[in-house]
């Protein structure tokens, strides 16, 4: 199943779209949509293709939203314009580790999910290492991270599915590759830690800083 969501190339957020219009032709084997970030509101264009893209015995040909939205569920995920190989901000987090989550978003935005995903995992090695967790593999990290409270089991549990991914990467497992949704996910997983471990502590200590300092 197809995403809407991209890296937006205006506000650099990586967001939802929703779609504003559409076209489905070409025997529905092909979709043109027109679609606003949800973030800023700019406008964004994606194409995709498909099988019978409206479903069994859908019309070849409509510009029908409710056809139209039916089809970008079910279509390859899509290609979108205005390009852009720029990465969000990563604020409230070392800046080497936000130069590595940096790389994995703009390595996805141009179609490298595998260097994507390696530095994902790259990205949840070097947390634990800021958090003075250095010893054994990554396994063992973030279940340190977790047993440290550092993050919440939940969390964890993400960061070993970065892991997962990415090992496969790391030994050249490549004979099934990662693809735009594939890394969409991982990317929100590796977002999660880094929220956790620095975004969500540095944001509380502003509020308390404000609080108490007014």
């Amino acid at each position: 199943m197809a995403s809407t969501s991209t890296l937006c190339p205006y506000c650099e957020k990586h967001t939802h779209t929703t779609i504003q219009w559409g076209l489905v032709y070409d025997s529905a084997t092909k979709i043109r949509i027109a679609t606003t970030c949800d973030n800023c509101d700019r406008l964004i264009v994606g194409e995709a293709w498909g099988t019978d893209l409206t479903g069994y015995g859908g019309p070849a040909k409509t510009v029908d939203l409710g056809h139209v939205r039916a089809a970008a569920a079910r279509a390859e995920p899509f290609d979108w314009l205005p390009l852009s190989a720029e990465a969000p901000d990563v604020p409230d987090v070392p800046e080497s580790i936000a130069r590595a989550a940096k790389e994995a978003y703009s390595s996805a935005t141009v179609g490298n999910y595998m260097a994507s995903t390696l530095m994902a995992r790259t990205v949840i090695e070097a947390t634990a290492k800021a958090r003075g967790i250095t010893n054994g593999t990554l396994a063992s990290k973030i279940n340190a991270m977790r047993d440290a409270q550092l993050i919440r089991p939940a969390i964890a549990e993400q960061a070993h599915e970065v892991r997962f991914a990415g090992n496969d990467m790391a030994h050249g497992d490549i004979d099934v590759t990662p693809d735009a949704i594939d890394s969409e996910e991982i990317l929100a997983l590796m977002g999660s830690v880094l929220t956790e471990v620095f975004q969500d502590p540095a944001r509380l200590e502003r509020i308390r800083a404000k609080r108490v300092g007014g």
